[in-house]
């Protein structure tokens, strides 16, 4: 997939980085004739079937996300276009797979045992960060899929990076928009402040309320797991998939103080440069 072609299909279906990463997924585990599950995202029916040339589609959404990132009343990503016919992923019947495109709505955690072995491909974008209960996510993830089959993940930013916040839209009583890509929390701030020490910091810059609540966002809202890199990493070893690649990626200096400030708050600490991680992942044949 060129550079033309990206854009032309970035425009069409007004996504951005999804495509992107969907491009290197199609050249690593490849989605041709392969029955694929998404976790975390929809991708539109027309890419994955025409254009990634998948046999089947199975997207699963969770709402619970959406609902907490869209409660300021601005828009934060690609939320799902709920279909008329909202099926919770606990009660998926094997029958629907028949159909080439499915979207299910819950967690990937309440696989029903109908979609059990059913996959040849997972594939997730954007979504690892957001998974609380993620050693139990793999489990399902494992035995939703095939023997032999794989799963990709590529996900940023983490709990762990400099903007690892995932800050949603927030407007303050002066009008000003805050959001993730003009946030006012310093870079690794979110990690070097403590809650009451970050909000001292935003009352300079906002209002108390708002401050409040980007606070709240910050540190107690359920939409980031706040894992750091070295979690991931070892939950997928004790995972037992296959590692065919568990590899850090979109990497940050760190400037040698702030390196020096967080590996002496998080002793055992090792990475704190790279932005998000690429895994792919095998069940064992």
């Amino acid at each position: 997939m060129d550079a033309e072609k990206t854009k032309a299909l970035q425009e069409e279906f007004g996504l951005s980085y999804h495509i992107n990463y969907a491009a290197f997924a199609q050249e690593t585990v490849g989605f041709k004739d392969k029955r694929v599950l998404e976790v975390g995202g929809s991708l539109p029916a027309r890419l994955v079937l025409e254009e990634l040339e998948a046999a089947q589609w199975t997207a699963l959404e969770e709402l619970d996300y959406w609902t907490e990132t869209l409660s300021t009343g601005y828009v934060l990503g690609t939320p799902p276009v709920e279909n008329n016919e909202k099926i919770l992923f606990a009660q998926a019947e094997p029958h629907l797979l028949n159909k080439p495109y499915n979207i299910f709505y819950g967690h990937i955690e309440d696989l029903p045992e109908a979609m059990e072995s059913q996959f040849d491909l997972i594939f997730s974008i954007a979504a690892f960060e957001h998974i609380a209960r993620l050693p139990l996510a793999l489990e399902k993830m494992k035995l939703a899929l095939a023997p032999g089959g794989k799963l990709f993940s590529m996900f940023a930013p983490i709990w762990s990076s400099y903007n690892g916040h995932h800050l949603p839209e927030i407007v303050d009583a002066a009008g000003e928009h805050w959001s993730f890509g003009n946030s006012p929390v310093p870079p690794w701030g979110h990690l070097l402040f403590r809650p009451i020490e970050l909000y001292d910091l935003l009352c300079s810059k906002m209002d108390q309320e708002t401050a409040k609540e980007i606070v709240y966002f910050v540190y107690n809202s359920p939409h980031i797991n706040r894992f750091f890199l070295d979690d991931y990493i070892e939950m997928v070893e004790r995972s037992g998939f296959v590692i065919q690649q568990a590899q850090p990626i979109f990497e940050v200096a760190v400037p040698e103080q702030v390196k020096t400030q967080l590996q002496a708050r998080y002793p055992g600490r090792k990475n704190f440069g790279h932005s998000g991680i690429l895994f792919v992942l095998e069940k064992k044949q």
